[in-house]
């Protein structure tokens, strides 16, 4: 073997302990990961709520006859339409890409497991089909039982993804 091949030994020798360190570091709590769970959590319970809100309030003045009740119900069904919650659904969605982004970035064997609890979480507020944005397009109106349990499917699903982060956040370095 020539000179530069014992080099090329060497320079693997001195770089495989770091290589392997890189390899076997157990991930770190990530604020930033933190607060975007929290976010998009509050985000879809923030509209959830509201919707819900905005559906008993359309079941009040359906009852009712007078010309500002019937007012007050176009109003509430304008402010309920899915027209009127685009920008949720697109800010959500950028959240959510936004958040991929971070798990991925820093991929652990609990990464698939990751994955999976965002891919659901996205599937609930934003698939093509059957997800609350797609109700909510093809109803116009979610009525306030399915936002319910809407809610509990995305709350349990950011607190999947929290309770992971939360984990790192309270776990002791390695000694």
């Amino acid at each position: 073997m020539g000179q530069g091949g014992r080099l090329t030994w060497r320079w693997m020798a001195l770089c495989l302990p770091a290589v392997l360190a890189a390899c076997i570091t157990v991930p770190q709590y990530d604020d930033q990961t933190d607060k975007l769970i929290t976010q998009v959590q509050t985000d879809a319970d923030t509209k959830i709520i509201s919707l819900i809100a905005l559906d008993d309030e359309i079941q009040d003045l359906s009852k009712q006859t007078d010309a500002a009740s019937q007012k007050d119900l176009s109003d509430a069904k304008t402010k309920a339409s899915y027209r009127s919650a685009s920008a949720f659904y697109q800010k959500i969605d950028v959240d959510l890409i936004t958040l991929k982004t971070r798990i991925d970035a820093e991929p652990t064997a609990a990464t698939p497991h990751l994955d999976s609890a965002w891919q659901q979480l996205h599937d609930n507020l934003l698939a093509p089909a059957d997800s609350m944005k797609a109700i909510h397009k093809r109803d116009d109106i979610i009525p306030a039982s399915e936002l319910r349990t809407m809610q509990q499917l995305v709350d349990a699903q950011a607190g999947a993804l929290l309770t992971r982060e939360l984990s790192l956040k309270n776990a002791k370095p390695a000694q």
